[in-house]
C-alpha cells in the first residue's frame, strides 16, 4: 500500500503539471492571438468604420438637465436608431453611409453612452405626467430603461420626427419596447410607424425558476461594488486580452477583426458609472406582458450565432406581437449592422419603405 502512495503523488504532480504547462500555452497563443488583433485608424477607415464627415450633431435638453448627443444625416423617411449596451451612435456607422440617401438617419447616444450626458435624475425614472400610457409597460424596476425611453421622446419631439422607423439593438430595443406602448395613441401613430427590433429581448433573460428574485438581490448588489471600485480606481473593464475576448463573443464566426476592436473602443469609451448604474435595470428589465399592445409593424432582426440574446428571445417576442415579421441571420452574431451591412441595410431600407 505504501508503495503506491509515491506513484499516485507522481502521478498527480505529473497531471499536475501538464495541465499547468496547458494553461500556459492556451494563454500564450489567446495573446498572441489578441496581440495580432491590434488595428490602426487606416484599418477602421478601411473597413467603413468612420462616420461621413457631413453628419450634423444636435443636442436634446433632457427634463432634469441631461444632454442627449444626436447625430443625423440624409432625408427622407425617418430612422431613428438606438443603440446597446456601452455602445454609442457610431455603432450605426455602416447606416450613415448607406441609407442615408433616401433615408433621415437619426441615431441617439442614448444618456450616459457616446457624449450624452445624464442629468439630475441620473438614471432614475422621475418624469412629469405625458399622457397615460396605452399598455401596462411601466417598469418600476427598470427606471434607467425608462428614463432613457423618455430621453427618445423628447428627441422625437425636439427634432420633430413623424412617422419614423425606430429601431433599437440590444438594450437600444429594450428602450424602444419601453416607449411605444407607453405613448397615447395619438402621438404614438404621429410619431412612429414601425419598429425593428435587433438582437434584443422583452425580458426576462431567463425563465429559471427564482430569477427575478436573484436579479432584485444581485443587480443592486452589483452596482454598489461596480461604484465601489470606481471610487477607488480600479476598472469595471477587464485586461485588454480579455476584453478582446468578451468583445469577440458578441459575433458570430465570420466577423473581421477591426469590428471587433472598433466595438472594444466603444466599450472601453463609456463610463464606468453608466455600468454600474444601469446594471439593475437591465437585469430587471421584463414587458413580456405587455408586448402584445404594440400596434405598430415590427421587425425582428436577429442572428442565429447570436450568444448575448439567442434567437429564441426573437422567436418569442414575435410569437408574442400583433405584426411581427422574423428574420434570423445565418452564422451572424450579436451585431448584425457590422457583422451583414448590406443586408441588415436592405432590410431596414425594404421594411421603411413598406411602413414609412
Amino acid at each position: 500500500m505504501s508503495s503506491r502512495r509515491p506513484l499516485r503523488r507522481r502521478v498527480v504532480a505529473g497531471a499536475a503539471l501538464g495541465a499547468g504547462a496547458a494553461l500556459a500555452a492556451g494563454w500564450a497563443a489567446q495573446h498572441r492571438l489578441a496581440t495580432r488583433t491590434v488595428v490602426s485608424d487606416q484599418d477602421l477607415e478601411a473597413e467603413g468604420l468612420v462616420l461621413p464627415d457631413d453628419v450634423v450633431h444636435h443636442v436634446v435638453e433632457a427634463d432634469d438637465g441631461g444632454r442627449i448627443h444626436v447625430v443625423e444625416r440624409g432625408r427622407g423617411t425617418p430612422l431613428v436608431l438606438l443603440h446597446g449596451f456601452m455602445l454609442s451612435s457610431a455603432t450605426w456607422v455602416h447606416q450613415f453611409q448607406d441609407l442615408a440617401d433616401h433615408h433621415r438617419v437619426i441615431a441617439v447616444d442614448l444618456r450616459g453612452h457616446g457624449q450624452s450626458e445624464p442629468g439630475a435624475d441620473g438614471f432614475s425614472a422621475r418624469r412629469a405626467d405625458r399622457g397615460a400610457p396605452r399598455g401596462a409597460a411601466v417598469q418600476p424596476r427598470s427606471p434607467g430603461i425608462r428614463r432613457m425611453a423618455d430621453d427618445v421622446r423628447s428627441v422625437l419631439e425636439a427634432l420633430d420626427v413623424e412617422h419614423a422607423v425606430v429601431v433599437g439593438h440590444s438594450m437600444g430595443g429594450m428602450v424602444a419596447l419601453q416607449l411605444v406602448p407607453e405613448m397615447p395613441s395619438a402621438e404614438l401613430h404621429r410619431r412612429v410607424a414601425g419598429l425593428v427590433l435587433v438582437s434584443t429581448t422583452a425580458g426576462p433573460f431567463s425563465r429559471v425558476p427564482g430569477y427575478a428574485r436573484m436579479a432584485r438581490a444581485a443587480g443592486p448588489a452589483s452596482s454598489l461594488a461596480l461604484s465601489l471600485a470606481g471610487r477607488a480606481g480600479v476598472t469595471a473593464l477587464p485586461a485588454q486580452d480579455l476584453r478582446w475576448w468578451v468583445t469577440r463573443t458578441g459575433f458570430g464566426a465570420d466577423a473581421p477583426r477591426p469590428q471587433i476592436r472598433f466595438v472594444e473602443r466603444l466599450h472601453t469609451s463609456t463610463a464606468p458609472a453608466t455600468l454600474a448604474q444601469l446594471l439593475p435595470s437591465l437585469a430587471m428589465f421584463d414587458v413580456s406582458h405587455a408586448i402584445g399592445t404594440v400596434d405598430v409593424p415590427v421587425l425582428v432582426v436577429v442572428g442565429s450565432h447570436d450568444r448575448l440574446t439567442p434567437p429564441r428571445h426573437a422567436r418569442r417576442m414575435a410569437a408574442a406581437l400583433a405584426q411581427a415579421q422574423l428574420v434570423e441571420l445565418p452564422r451572424c452574431g450579436h451585431m448584425p449592422m457590422l457583422e451583414r451591412r448590406r443586408e441588415f441595410s436592405r432590410l431596414l431600407d425594404e421594411f421603411a419603405s413598406k411602413v414609412g
